[in-house]
């Protein structure tokens, strides 16, 4: 806002009250000497917008302060002009009653209604003053008996006009804002200086009719100035046009030689400025409101589009060309920016450029909003990854009237992205490593019990689903301790490495091979029933005894096998247990066997 409220602290309402009432003697004495109305009264009376200026500005406190000031001043200002006491009393009662009234019609100091640079609080402010100045005009015909209706008109009159120029300029003073006051600048000097010279050229002479000039001067005024300067012009003709006129220096006394048409013209003169100009100045006040809000809402979108690293950029089929901000200008970093839509899709990369083209055509057709992740090639040859956003609004004829697009660069985001995916990547990886040697054996790198177990598990409840048969056989090296006895553990080791070479060796399909622990191996055979497995078996055990053991100072190395085939109302340890019974029986018959459980038959 150009204008706020202003309220002054309670140390201060004293001095402030000071003031204003001196101020209001001041200009009352001012105005009972220089100024000849009818019956004497002046034809502006400028103390009344002082007073009603006071009560809008002050606190409470403050207020009856000021008007124990204005009523001493009153009293004073009018008894020394040669009133009566009792008139004098009157008229500081109506004087009083006129700035209270107008204060009340005015919400009572509700902050809503202060400012003045709102139009509606303008316009109330205007109709309290009417209503104040006929109030106090009655008032003062009362208290001092006096109805006569010059007296009464040229009452109202002047202390309205006083109201009407006086109050707005010393509210509009307070409440502008410190950087808005060109007032008090070298430009805002000669303005008030040529609006003081066109004062005097029109009301100084009467040779040349240069009324119209103060009207020009504070339209000037208004627009180098706005608000505060054209009612501080305003104020500035109606002092020089009242104070020459009082010497009948100017067009009002020669043409109107009687004092009360010279006060009526005055004032009419007076109140067509006003009317003219307030609402001009009002209009300009909101227009450069705007452009600042504008401005600061550009400045602080510019700023949040730098710390978030986002660009807009707009179409319109009038504009010769795409606005990008500056951010977006920034970011994007080629020479020569995209004018057109067709220009736009060719700024990414050569990749990326069919895909983009078909999305924009087919949102431009839809008016449905866009969402993408493109690539950009800048001048400098680096390659950047852009998240673009395009909101579309199509008129009457289904066509896109106006597009509205954001990029954000998300370069960082996306190399954070694939390095998370890397990092996920190895993770699985190494996991999937660590499972495998969690579950295999780290001496023969077949799998281990747990493994072979679990598998175990899993083909039971394939056979179970799929009345599938399921076979297991168990394999035990014979007179293992004697050999890892007599030849050490590392022969030891070799003998185990290479019984499950053999064993992996003759596995078909899904079938699996681990190490129980030991120099005990299982069998997982699917698909095979308890005889086929039986005959594999042997030549499991032919393989083994053909190999060349004496290269390790072995003899003939052999196993003793335990089959077993799942039956469906057995559990994994029953399995098991029917395997090892047969395993048992084939080393308790004389090693170097393969027996099937209830079979009971040697190799």
């Amino acid at each position: 806002m150009y204008y706020r409220e202003v309220k002054v602290s309670t140390e201060t309402e004293l001095r402030w009250a000071a003031l204003y009432g001196l101020a209001w003697f001041v200009c009352a004495m001012v105005a009972l000497q220089l100024t000849e109305g009818a019956d004497g009264i002046a034809a502006v009376w400028p103390s009344s917008g002082i007073f009603v200026a006071a009560l809008l500005h002050l606190n409470p406190r403050g207020r009856n302060m000021v008007t124990a000031c204005v009523a001493v001043a009153s009293f004073a200002a009018n008894f020394s002009a040669g009133a009566a006491p009792l008139a004098s009393l009157g008229y500081t009662i109506a004087n009083l009653i006129e700035g209270w009234l107008v204060f009340s019609l005015m919400g009572r100091g509700q902050s809503k209604y202060m400012l003045l640079a709102r139009p509606l609080n303008l316009v109330r402010f205007a109709g309290s003053a009417v209503i104040g100045g006929a109030a106090s005009a009655l008032m003062a015909g009362v208290l001092s008996r006096n109805f006569d209706t010059v007296f009464l008109s040229s009452w109202m009159s002047t202390v309205t006009l006083g109201m009407l120029i006086v109050t707005p300029v010393i509210l509009f003073l307070l409440q502008d804002r410190k950087h808005e006051r060109g007032i008090l600048t070298f430009r805002g000097f000669w303005i008030m200086v040529f609006v003081i010279l066109t004062a005097l050229a029109a009301f100084g002479q009467a040779n040349v009719p240069l009324l119209i000039l103060p009207l020009v001067a504070i339209s000037i005024t208004t627009a180098a100035i706005g608000l505060s300067g054209a009612v501080l012009a305003l104020l500035l003709v109606a002092t020089i046009g009242s104070v020459l006129t009082i010497f009948n220096l100017g067009p009002v006394g020669q043409f109107f030689p009687p004092v009360e048409q010279q006060v009526l013209f005055l004032q009419v003169y007076l109140l067509a400025l006003l009317v003219s100009t307030l609402p001009v100045a009002l209009s300009l006040a909101r227009h450069r409101r705007d452009l600042d809000q504008i401005a600061t809402s550009n400045r602080l979108l510019e700023n949040a589009e730098r710390a978030a690293r986002v660009g807009h950029w707009r179409h319109t089929p009038e504009m010769p060309a795409i606005y990008w901000s500056d951010e977006a200008a920034r970011m994007l970093d080629v020479q020569h920016l995209p004018r057109t839509l067709e220009e736009l899709t060719q700024i990414f990369h050569e990749t990326d450029q069919l895909r983009v083209a078909g999305l924009m055509t087919t949102a431009l057709q839809t008016g449905v909003p866009l969402a993408f992740e493109a690539r950009i090639e800048r001048d400098d040859g680096t390659t950047s990854q852009f998240e673009c956003r395009t909101e579309i609004e199509l008129g009457a004829d289904g066509r896109a009237s106006e597009v509205f697009g954001t990029i954000m660069d998300v370069t960082e985001r996306a190399e954070a992205l694939r390095e998370l995916e890397r990092a996920r990547e190895r993770a699985e990886t190494e996991a999937a490593e660590v499972r495998i040697l969690a579950e295999t054996d780290h001496l023969t790198g077949i799998p281990n019990r747990r493994k072979i177990i679990g598998r175990l598990g899993v083909e039971m409840e394939l056979a179970e689903a799929g009345d599938q048969t399921l076979t297991i056989a168990m394999v035990d090296i014979d007179h293992f301790k004697s050999i890892n006895d007599r030849f050490g553990h590392e022969v030891g080791d070799m003998t185990l490495v290479k019984v499950s070479q053999v064993l992996e060796a003759q596995l078909q399909g899904r079938e699996m091979v681990g190490r129980l622990g030991g120099e005990e191996f299982l069998l997982v055979m699917s698909g095979n029933d308890a005889q086929q497995v039986r005959d594999r078996c042997l030549v499991l055990a032919d393989a083994l005894a053909n190999l060349d053991w004496n290269a390790a100072g072995l003899e003939r190395v052999t196993v003793s096998i335990g089959v077993a085939q799942y039956n469906l109302r057995w559990d994994e340890s029953q399995l098991l247990r029917a395997a090892d019974d047969a395993l048992y029986r084939a080393k308790h018959s004389g090693r170097a066997r393969c027996v099937v459980y209830e079979e009971l038959e040697p190799l």
